[in-house]
């Protein structure tokens, strides 16, 4: 599974068979800039170790953004706001 901005990926889903897109347009990690869904579907199919690495990639980049995002609104005093704003672009 991976997490994004709009909600999770199940990246086993046969629905990404043939997405070339990142997994999230909006993020600037290592995975997205460079594999497609398709080829991440195909590599945890596989079972390759590399699908592994690359989800946790993902992954760690998506919450390490979030809390610094969130850590962010904190010290400008608009974390209520902003909790509004995550929670509305979620599916």
């Amino acid at each position: 599974m991976l997490f994004t901005l709009s909600g999770r990926v199940v990246i086993k889903n046969s629905c990404w068979r043939e997405d070339q897109g990142p997994v999230d347009e909006r993020c600037g990690c290592y995975t997205c800039r460079n594999y497609s869904r398709a080829y991440l579907r195909h590599l945890f199919q596989s079972s390759e170790i590399l699908a592994y690495q690359l989800n946790s990639i993902h992954n760690l980049h998506y919450y390490c953004s979030l809390r610094a995002e969130m850590r962010k609104a904190i010290a400008e005093y608009r974390f209520v706001k902003w909790r509004k704003g995550f929670y509305a672009q979620r599916e």
